[in-house]
């Protein structure tokens, strides 16, 4: 069984209301692509909200990383740090949502069988849904959400998981109207919804990437990730076949 384990990803690397809390200096360092000025200042502060974003800016290093065995060593410390910020404060979304992320982006290192076995999908699962039980109308969450179950199901793991990728395109749309200038969002329900295949989600995936390739982002990780839309959008033009090879390497 070819289980998802990095759908969730993108959309838990764009801004959210916790990193505003943050120390300002470790979140303008965030912002600015330096990751690793980001954490030291961020860990140094060490607060739930400071450490969640410690924890962002090592996802964000995992998420770039082409090397497997690195990405994952980085993905297993961001999850760890995200850890610390849930015990110093259970009620934070955010720390719940970088730790499912950190369990994305280290299943996505992993042969499936393996990242099977370790149940990544299932424990990135129930981190979603504590981000949704905090905050129901969080947008991160509910892109992430839509992410998880529209991917889960089409690699095969739907009855598994009890992914239903219908409530993940519900959950896309809603999350979209609640951040409709976001890149990330954009661009990861346009993903998702063209990988899916289904002829009626085309138009809402196509509509997803002209709002990603049309945004202003506001941090270097925006900027990346609108680089990709835009790899996307050549992939498309290019014919069927050069679209599903986007899609295939992507995690």
């Amino acid at each position: 069984m070819r289980v998802a384990y990095a759908a969730c990803m993108l959309s838990l690397l764009a801004p959210g209301a916790a990193l505003a809390e943050a120390a300002p200096a470790a979140f303008a360092a965030y912002a600015a692509g330096d990751y690793e000025r980001a954490v030291d200042l961020a860990e140094g502060a060490g607060t739930a909200e400071d450490l969640a974003l410690a924890a962002r800016a090592m996802n964000a290093v995992a998420y770039f990383d082409a090397g497997r065995k690195t990405a994952r060593r980085t993905a297993g410390d961001a999850y760890e740090i995200a850890e610390q910020a849930i015990r110093l404060d259970p009620r934070l979304p955010e720390a719940h949502l970088q730790a499912a992320i950190s369990l994305a982006l280290k299943g996505a290192r992993m042969s499936h069988m393996r990242a099977f076995f370790s149940g990544l999908a299932g424990k990135a699962r129930e981190r979603i849904d504590a981000a949704l039980g905090l905050d129901p109308e969080n947008p991160w969450a509910l892109s992430t959400s839509a992410a998880w179950r529209i991917e889960v199901a089409r690699r095969g793991g739907g009855a598994l998981y009890d992914a239903d990728p219908q409530k993940g395109h519900e959950e896309f749309l809603k999350a979209r109207a609640l951040a409709p200038g976001n890149p990330v969002i954009a661009y990861e329900c346009a993903l998702r919804l063209l990988a899916d295949g289904r002829a009626e989600w085309r138009a809402d995936g196509l509509a997803a990437l002209d709002d990603a390739l049309a945004a202003t982002p506001t941090t270097e990780f925006e900027s990346d990730i609108q680089a990709l839309a835009r790899a996307f959008a050549a992939a498309i033009a290019a014919g069927d076949k050069a679209e599903k090879a986007f899609i295939d390497a992507q995690p």
